[in-house]
């Protein structure tokens, strides 16, 4: 090989390496990124599949709901009932149903014994929903991947694991979104400690 081509290839191949290493360092922070969020991930999927079951149980396995407005989400293995029944029974029958075909850790039964929400009520309680998770994802105070958003005839219901602070803050965004006429909080908290030695 002509020693004149030889440096320019070595050169070129010092110029790249930078660009060549960056490679590698974003390949394995994506790799570790990864293996830490698989643990996440896993627990996604199993609360989407309790919510399906939870639904599958109030709505395809009997018809003592077609009167009803119920609301199933999941979140860390605990369920949210919200929404609306006529009658007083029918509160009481989903949970224990609920209860029954998941393996729930705990199931908060807030559902309102009244007449079921309008369509209307329904389209703005899933454009509120939109509007706080938006607020959340372009928040720096918050971490929105920890939270979940459900809202039923205006009263937001907020799900997670978050440390104090921004549990408060995740509050603080929601309660200021337009059409929000309540928060609910129903929070898990993190609290990191320095062991002593």
């Amino acid at each position: 090989m002509n020693h004149g081509f030889r440096k320019i290839v070595c050169a070129a191949l010092l110029a790249l390496s930078p660009c060549l290493l960056q490679g590698c360092l974003n390949v394995a922070t994506s790799g570790a990124q990864a293996v830490y969020n698989r643990h996440s991930i896993e627990k996604n999927i199993n609360d989407q599949y309790t919510t399906m079951q939870a639904y599958k149980a109030l709505y395809m396995k009997t018809d003592k709901f077609k009167n009803a407005n119920i609301s199933i989400a999941t979140y860390n293995g605990e369920i949210l009932l919200a929404g609306q029944t006529p009658e007083a029974w029918q509160k009481d029958k989903a949970e224990k149903i609920v209860r029954q075909a998941t393996d729930a850790r705990d199931i908060y039964n807030l559902i309102a014994i009244q007449s079921p929400s309008s369509t209307l009520t329904r389209i703005s309680d899933a454009w509120i929903t939109s509007k706080v998770k938006a607020k959340l994802i372009a928040s720096e105070d918050v971490d929105a991947s920890q939270i979940k958003v459900v809202t039923e005839n205006g009263t937001v219901y907020l799900m997670g694991i978050l440390p104090p602070e921004q549990a408060s803050a995740a509050v603080d965004l929601a309660s200021n979104t337009e059409g929000v006429l309540s928060v609910v909080k129903l929070f898990s908290y993190m609290k990191i400690t320095k062991k002593l030695s």
